[in-house]
């Protein structure tokens, strides 16, 4: 990941708390050549450390905790850093279903949450702590060394990217949206066998957020979609043409097994508490019909579709100025628990 200046990141503190000793191990050992980093493998030494930051005037910038410890819950600690009123920002790993914490996730509104499988990487540790710390947050190069990225003017003629290629393209109608869907869709069913109805449900979803959600006139309503308020169904409207400032930019490209697929809108509109709560409703049963909270829900599905069909999905979200969505899918990786990620500033 390129950071300009790395010696800028040791005024940061860190504490991993993590019971499994090589775990604890390597996640300190990766990421102690950049920030302060204290470890410990019980939550009774971590109450000890973090007040004793506190009483050094040096609270802890970010936790990393499991959520089973062999002492205590990790989410004991959650609620002692929310009672010190700290700003210290909190991650969690577990190598159980995130969705069994979904209902505490959402309440204590906690925006990482990391799945402790076999393919753990710690380079995408280092790059939440990177982000969640410094608010340096957008940008698919931050998971991918040595990317290139390239934007319409700087295109091949081909619309097809080779290896560790990105391309963008500006998407400015629905007729814009319709075509870069089928372009896309068949060069990933060309070049790497992806079913066209996986391809097509992700981006029918990051680019109807972007384009129909997202814009907003300055009362709050809706530019491209009408309310029924009887049924709460939102409607888009036909043929739509977007105004300049509502343009958006899709990505597109391939890192060895890994598809990449991004959506930037200009407006910042999506919220953690939203993401969270959308989550939350799919994944809750009601104790009524059995069923999911949400299947009724008019909007919200495909954040939880989104998750559950590809590796990983990360929001970067600068309120009321910008909303990236990134979607990775890595079908030689076979990964039962979903991550969830969502950077807000």
């Amino acid at each position: 990941m390129p950071v300009k200046d790395f010696e800028d990141l040791k005024k940061y503190k860190i504490l991993i708390v993590e019971d499994v000793e090589s775990i604890l191990l390597a996640i300190k050992d990766y990421l102690m050549p950049y920030f302060i980093v204290d470890a410990t493998d019980s939550l009774t030494n971590a109450e000890d450390l973090i007040q004793k930051s506190i009483e050094e005037k040096k609270p802890y910038d970010l936790v990393i905790s499991d959520i089973n410890l062999s002492d205590k819950s990790g989410l004991e600690l959650v609620k002692i850093i929310k009672k010190k009123n700290l700003k210290t920002k909190i991650a969690l790993i577990t190598s159980y279903d995130i969705n069994d914490y979904i209902e505490f996730i959402k309440n204590e509104e906690i925006d990482q949450v990391m799945t402790k499988h076999s393919n753990l990487s710690l380079h995408d540790i280092f790059v939440m702590a990177y982000k969640s710390i410094t608010q340096d947050i957008f940008g698919i190069e931050k998971y991918f060394n040595d990317i290139k990225i390239y934007f319409p003017p700087e295109m091949k003629r081909t619309i097809e990217p080779e290896n560790k290629e990105v391309y963008s393209v500006i998407i400015r109608s629905m007729n814009d949206k319709i075509m870069w869907t089928e372009r896309i869709c068949k060069i990933l069913k060309d070049k790497k066998k992806i079913p066209i109805s996986l391809s097509k449900l992700v981006l029918d979803e990051i680019t109807a957020n972007a384009m129909i959600r997202a814009p907003r006139h300055k009362d709050g309503s809706y530019k491209y979609q009408e309310i029924i308020e009887e049924s709460d169904k939102l409607i888009p409207h036909e043929n739509i043409v977007l105004q300049d400032e509502d343009a958006f930019i899709l990505q597109y490209g391939f890192y060895n097994d890994w598809i990449i697929l991004v959506c930037q809108d200009p407006h910042g509109s999506l919220s953690k508490k939203e993401i969270l709560y959308r989550l939350y409703r799919h994944t809750a049963l009601c104790s009524e019909t059995g069923l999911p909270k949400g299947l009724s829900d008019t909007h919200g599905r495909g954040i939880f579709l989104l998750r559950e069909h590809l590796t990983q999905v990360i929001f970067n979200i600068q309120k009321d100025k910008k909303t990236e969505v990134i979607c990775l899918y890595n079908p030689v990786q076979n990964i039962p628990y979903k991550n969830i990620s969502v950077f807000q500033i």
